[in-house]
């Protein structure tokens, strides 16, 4: 079970919010992630999962942990997306994940909630950077969105040399940090 005070703040969070989610635990991660969009869905928001995983796996999870993924999926309230690989985009990664991040956006309407992050390898110095500059431009614009976004960091996955300078930078780029430490332990370290 995951830390009962994170659970109680993502049940607290209202929109507008730009969150950072930062986790040592995958499947820690995606009790908080899940009971996040699950509020949202009982609330009638349109809610979106992106992920480079196989959606039928995040799906599949999703059912296990209570969200009656049918219904949702049928009334068009619960959407999973799979984010496709921004290195086949001739154009580069910024101008993939931007048209992907165009794409999230253009199918859902306000209310929206959305899990993810649109850079599916940020183990990389090329693939942070993107993914920083895709939160910039986020930040900048994210009062005409109209909806919350909980961008999903896993620690073990950041580019390491500067791991500690990229969290900084993210942690710059958001509304709220929330860093899950696994064991049933977290935080809620900003709420601006």
């Amino acid at each position: 079970m995951a830390n009962q005070n994170l659970l109680k703040f993502i049940d607290t969070v209202e929109s507008p919010q730009h969150i950072a989610f930062f986790f040592n635990d995958p499947e820690y991660a995606r009790v908080l992630e899940f009971q996040f969009l699950k509020n949202g869905l009982k609330k009638g928001e349109q809610c979106m999962y992106a992920t480079d995983d196989d959606p039928f796996v995040i799906i599949s999870k999703m059912s296990h942990y209570g969200i009656n993924v049918e219904t949702y999926l049928k009334n068009n309230t619960l959407h999973v997306y799979q984010i496709p690989d921004p290195k086949n985009d001739p154009g580069g990664i910024v101008a993939s994940c931007k048209k992907t991040a165009k794409k999230i956006l253009s199918n859902l309407t306000p209310p929206f909630r959305v899990v993810g992050r649109i850079v599916p390898d940020v183990s990389t110095v090329e693939g942070i950077a993107a993914q920083l500059e895709i939160e910039q431009s986020t930040q900048e614009n994210f009062d005409s969105f109209g909806g919350m976004i909980m961008c999903r960091y896993d620690l073990s996955k950041i580019e390491p040399k500067g791991r500690k300078k990229w969290i900084q930078s993210l942690y710059e780029k958001h509304d709220i940090i929330i860093y899950e430490q696994g064991f049933e332990e977290g935080a809620v370290l900003s709420v601006r």
